[in-house]
């Protein structure tokens, strides 16, 4: 009993052993040390508009340009338009514009020392009046805008007037050419009353014979 007792104490020694040596060599979670790297601000001489947007008054059918502009140090720029229909982004750097209307061109260009965005609006419209553009740079609370002023200059009307005076001399024209048309050919006469013309003629000849 006694022998049986010290096996027992043996065996539960060697389970604590083989325990302990089993936690040792299990791994332990590995720490993952994460470094952020500060950031430097931005250069307070790239924060500014080497070129601002400018109100434009234009006729209709003119074409408008609006210009915006920074130094091309700076992270860049994005130069907003915003239409009767739609509103369009242009990013500058490199940005391309995509599903615009055919008379609007979006365009990104460096001159010198000059990162310019640029909105062309070839043939301005009475919808396009009153539309607006604004300029933002990163990190710049100045956001400079700039808007459209559309007028009639009195080209439209001239327009219309000559087009009203044409369509009723090409009216005029027309009948003219069918009137006479219609005196030459024989088959338009009868077809518009020719024969009972000749058929009215012919009667009134027959009732003067006999009437001399």
């Amino acid at each position: 009993m006694r022998r049986m007792k010290v096996h027992h104490m043996f065996l539960l020694v060697f389970v604590l052993h083989m325990t302990f040596d089993l936690s040792a060599q299990s791994p332990s979670p590995s720490t993952t040390n994460t470094t952020t790297l500060p950031t430097s601000p931005p250069n307070p001489a790239d924060l500014r508009y080497t070129t601002r947007p400018s109100d434009v008054v234009a006729a209709v059918g003119e074409s408008v340009v609006f210009r915006c502009g920074v130094p091309k140090t700076s992270s860049g720029l994005s130069f907003t338009l915003y239409g009767s229909h739609r509103n369009y982004t242009l990013r500058c750097p490199g940005d391309h514009v995509e599903d615009i209307p055919q008379a609007l061109d979006g365009s990104c260009e460096i001159k010198g020392p000059e990162l310019l965005a640029v909105w062309t609006l070839k043939g301005a419209s009475f919808s396009d009046n009153r539309t607006r553009v604004m300029c933002h740079q990163s990190a710049n609370p100045d956001a400079p805008s700039a808007h459209l002023v559309v007028y009639d200059d009195g080209s439209s009307y001239s327009v219309l007037i000559g087009c009203t005076i044409g369509g009723f001399f090409g009216v005029l024209l027309v009948f003219g050419l069918w009137f006479m048309a219609l005196q030459r050919s024989e088959t338009l006469r009868t077809c518009f009353g020719g024969k009972e013309t000749e058929e009215d003629l012919s009667s009134i000849v027959t009732k003067e014979s006999q009437v001399k």
